[in-house]
């Protein structure tokens, strides 16, 4: 199993002809006090599946606490059709009020069959967006 591309947006569709659309790729959030209650993101990723059946989770932990904020989130078994075969496997899952208690450094962890095979990491800063780097 490969994972050929995972992101983070504000949303994710497909297309009538299958095409994924990708729309507000971020790799920051900002939040004005902690703890916060994001509303909703989206991972978005691709995997080059070397079997028809398996197992996929993924999993936001905390850098510094190396704790799962969500735990195995979205886990499920995965059985492609005959007819996928030589298709890569694309999915799109929505992360509704997922709660951080600070800020800090994040990963999403994409699990097959309990192996991890890629990550995506994010910031979580305190303050807007515009006034992260700005000089004080």
């Amino acid at each position: 199993m490969k994972l050929l591309y995972a992101l983070l947006c504000d949303n994710a569709f497909l297309s009538i002809d299958k095409k994924v659309n990708i729309i507000g790729v971020f790799e920051t959030i900002g939040a004005s006090k902690f703890p916060i209650t994001h509303p909703k993101f989206v991972i978005v990723g691709s995997i080059a599946p070397d079997k028809r059946k398996f197992k996929m989770s993924l999993n936001i932990v905390s850098e510094k606490s190396k704790e799962a904020i969500l735990g195995n989130l979205q886990e499920r078994e995965v059985s492609l059709p005959e007819e996928s075969k030589d298709q890569n496997f694309n999915f799109i899952i929505e992360v509704v009020n997922a709660s951080f208690n600070e800020p800090g450094i994040y990963k999403v962890e994409i699990s097959i069959d309990d192996k991890v095979v890629g990550e995506i990491p994010f910031k979580l800063v305190e303050g807007s967006l515009s006034s992260v780097g700005s000089p004080s």
